[in-house]
């Protein structure tokens, strides 16, 4: 079993170990457990839906959120929202959320370096202005939520953002603030493990 990983922001893969039984290893009433088996089936990352599988039609309601909080599928647009998610996990401490967007963020934008700074260097990294707008919202929406206001907006609306560009960031960000504490409680990451070539 590999060492869990707990405060190395990374871009590597790493996995997710649950400390809570996944719904399937529960004893499920037939007709739920099918329906469970069926769902977790055609989702990716299933430890971690397994758990939440314990909860069933929490899970379906988060599933719902999670699809309509997109307003874009342009891959810039996609890269930004990324960013906002690597920003919001980098904060809460949730390496493996961090890893997974920062990811997503490098391969939309086809450039590891921003994002590799970002993770080394944290809030006060040096930033192009485009990514230095979007980490200081995404992270004024993480630590202090209640004190956004529409000044906060206005560094992307300079760069060119409509209203719906700048709730894609913040719906993101949002989002995964909350994917942060599920995954902080009900598990941790740890490095994946290294597939062996047979000989």
């Amino acid at each position: 079993m590999t060492e869990p990983i707990r405060e190395t922001f990374t871009l590597d893969l790493l996995e997710w170990a649950p400390w809570l039984e996944r719904a399937t290893e529960a004893d499920l009433d037939p007709a739920l457990r099918e329906r469970v088996e069926t769902y977790l089936g055609g989702v990716p990352n299933s430890d971690y839906i397994g758990v939440l599988a314990n909860d069933f039609p929490a899970l379906l309601a988060r599933a719902l959120v999670h699809r309509h909080v997109y307003t874009s599928n342009d891959p810039e647009e996609v890269a930004h929202r990324e960013l906002g998610a690597t920003t919001a996990s980098r904060i809460n401490g949730c390496v493996f959320c961090a890893s997974v967007h920062a990811r997503m963020y490098a391969n939309y934008t086809k450039d590891r370096t921003v994002v590799q700074r970002f993770l080394d260097d944290g809030l006060e990294a040096d930033l192009p202005p485009t990514a230095r707008a979007v980490v200081d919202l995404s992270a004024k929406l993480t630590s202090d939520p209640e004190a956004l206001t529409a000044a906060d907006l206005a560094p992307l609306r300079e760069l060119g953002f409509d209203d719906l560009a700048i709730l894609d960031v913040l719906n993101y960000a949002a989002f995964f603030a909350n994917a942060n504490r599920l995954m902080l409680t009900l598990g941790e990451p740890r490095a994946a493990k290294r597939r062996g070539i047979s000989g």
